[in-house]
Formats: structure tokens, sequence, C-alpha cells
């Protein structure tokens, strides 16, 4: 293996795992791990030195005063061209790309990543479940316990789940069961059921809601190739991630909240 075919190697996993990649570029990754077991070993120690640092390395926000001098470095130039003669403008505009410049390398050389606008929760949610999807998919082990009997995988998930999980077979739907895993989402474990479509799976991962939320239909959105269909049900947000066609997915959705909503009448109320 060439240095530079190492490189590229090297960008490749970095991208799969930041879920950078779109749909075609993960199975390309699948492949390529699934025959280069150094590269799998690879991207599994990549990924658990992510993993670490996110849990024992919290993230800093700079201070207010140096984002506060950094914003008003970056509207001077406005203030400027409303004050300077109009003789000088021109002067003062042939500048302006040069002050961005160093307005941008006095951010970054301070480390100042905080002084931007982070991403919502909501995106730090999907990116976190389209990275499970695509992890899953390239480890080749995208269940932690495999089976079909949702009497089984339920169980399973007591003790690892602060609350019940809503589990439901969709075979006669065209979307039989394949098992269960549990996510870290931001600090939180979460269930994820994975169901099965031809050589397509989808992840569906259930997960607490705000006390105030209420019921919604389903809403999608897209990351990286990949859809994400989201829908809030008895006070708790339930979102699918997978490669199927839209249309597919929206059939999916629907089966869920049919069998879902055909057990919660079944069961007895406290």
């Amino acid at each position: 293996m060439t240095e530079r075919h190492s490189e590229d190697l090297t960008l490749l996993l970095h991208a799969a795992l930041d879920g950078e990649l779109d749909a075609a570029g993960a199975m390309d990754v699948e492949g390529r791990l699934a025959a280069d077991p150094a590269l799998a070993a690879e991207y599994a120690r990549l990924v658990a030195l992510r993993d670490a640092i996110r849990t024992r390395l919290p993230r800093e926000r700079a201070p207010d005063a140096l984002r506060a001098r950094v914003i008003a470095m970056a509207q001077a130039p406005s203030q400027i061209k409303a004050t300077a003669p109009r003789r000088s403008w021109l002067q003062v505009e042939r500048y302006r790309p040069l002050a961005a410049s160093l307005v941008l390398g006095v951010a970054l050389g301070a480390g100042a990543y905080g002084l931007f606008e982070r991403p919502s929760a909501d995106d730090d949610v999907q990116r976190a479940l389209v990275n499970g999807f695509i992890r899953g998919r390239l480890s080749g082990q995208t269940v932690d316990i495999a089976t079909s009997d949702r009497h089984t995988v339920k169980p399973w998930f007591g003790g690892k789940i602060a609350e019940a999980t809503t589990v439901v077979d969709l075979k006669t739907d065209g979307f039989p069961l394949v098992g269960g895993r549990v996510d870290v989402v931001g600090e939180t474990p979460v269930a994820t059921l994975i169901y099965q479509r031809r050589e397509h799976q989808i992840a569906l991962t259930e997960m607490p809601a705000s006390s105030a939320a209420a019921s919604s239909e389903p809403r999608r959105e897209t990351r990286n190739g990949y859809s994400i269909l989201e829908w809030t049900e008895g006070g708790r947000v339930y979102a699918a991630v997978s490669d199927l066609p839209p249309a597919e997915l929206d059939a999916f959705s629907a089966a869920f909240r049919r069998a879902a909503a055909a057990e919660r009448e079944d069961t007895p109320k406290p």
C-alpha cells in the first residue's frame, strides 16, 4: 500500500466516522471494511477514540468578552463605510477580504469554536442517529440482540433503558423485525429496533419526549443521503433512519404507528 493510498483510506474512514458520506459512499466503505480486516480494526479503533473523547472531554465555551471582540471586528468595515468620506471608501473596500481573514484567524487561533452558532439539539440528535445507522452498516453488527421475536426483544431492553420500549412485529406489512440494540444520544441510552425491507434496513429509535410534547404527524429530514422520519406519540419521540425510498419509509411509519396504537389499547392500564 502506497503512502498516498493509506492517507486516502484514513480520510475516508474519518469521513465515515463523522457521518459525511452519502449512502453510496457508506456502502463503498462497508465493502472495503468487509474485505480488509486491518482496515476494519483501524475503523473500530477510531470509533473507540471518538467515543472516549466525547465522554471525557466536555466542550468548552469561549469567554463572552472574546466573542464580543470578534463580533466587533467583523462589524468594523460596515461601521467605517457609514462614517468614512466617499473618496476613501474604495480603499476600505479593498481591504475588506483581508479584515475578514484576520477576524477568522483570530477566532481559530484562540480556539474559539464556541463563538459561532452551535448546531441545534435536533441537529445533534439527527447526526447521532445517522451516524449510528452508518456505523451499524459498516461494522456488519446492526443489532445487539438478533431475533424476530418481539417478546424476546422487549424484555431484553429491561434494565438497559429507563422506560418500556414499544416493540411490534411488522412482518405482515413487509417489514420483518431483525432485532434491537442500545444507542446513546447525547448521554441518554435509547432503544433502537432494526427492521428489514429487501436488502435495506430501517433503524427506529425511541426517545423520551418533553412532558409538554403533543402527538405529531411524521416529518421528514434528509442527512447525508439518508431519510429521517420523526414523529411524537404517547409522550415518546420516534425517529426512523433508512436509505429506503421515501414512499416505503412512509409506509413503514404508518404500519408501525398502527401496530403501536393497537398494542397500547391492549395494554392494561395501571
